[in-house]
């Protein structure tokens, strides 16, 4: 198999998945110069992605140990293979998310949590701003992200012993979460299989 066919079946593959991508760059990285159905490394660079109804501003991946294997009725899938996705999410894209109907529930669960309704959030100052507009106050009440090996919870800032789980996955490990002026920057790590 030839690289420009790995890229274009990771391109198809990615299409596929997602309901929006933009690929900007697949890098593949072999140790010899023939592909014999296993890859050293892939690098993905990706921008605009609308994913399971999740709204990320651009992605990188590495994906280390690929073993490609190949059927009758599929072009090829990819076999357990291990992979880092570095991630950045813009205050907008965590707003479109939160207001798709999709994820209304986890907005319920929020609003829940924080005891009021919002309509929108604020990222500054390594927090995040509920914003709450009503007839006759505006309002903004901060949280922050904490994360361990498998999940993220929000979490307040004036009392760091209230927690609400708003990702849990046994299957990805949250390796780090950064906060920056307008966005967060997550990266994450799985074992993963598209077939």
């Amino acid at each position: 198999m030839t690289p420009k066919l790995i890229k274009l079946g990771v391109k198809t593959i990615l299409k596929i998945i997602c309901e929006k991508i933009i690929i900007r760059d697949i890098l593949i990285v072999n140790k010899n110069d023939k592909i014999k159905g296993a890859l050293d490394k892939l690098y993905i660079k990706a921008e605009s992605i609308v994913f399971n109804k999740i709204y990320i501003n651009n992605i990188f991946i590495k994906i280390k140990d690929i073993v490609l294997r190949f059927t009758f009725n599929k072009i090829f899938f990819i076999d357990n293979c291990h992979a880092v996705i570095n991630m950045r999410l813009t205050k907008d894209n965590i707003n479109k998310t939160l207001f798709s109907n999709k994820w209304r529930s986890l907005k319920s669960s929020i609003e829940s949590f924080i005891s009021m309704s919002f309509q929108g959030i604020e990222i500054s100052n390594e927090s995040i701003y509920f914003i709450s507009f009503d007839e006759l106050s505006y309002s903004k009440v901060a949280y922050t992200l904490h994360f361990d090996k498998n999940s993220i919870s929000l979490v307040n800032n004036n009392n760091n012993k209230e927690k609400l789980s708003i990702f849990n996955d046994k299957n990805i490990n949250v390796k780090n979460l950064i906060f920056c002026e307008n966005y967060v920057e997550l990266e994450l790590s799985s074992k993963i299989t598209i077939n």
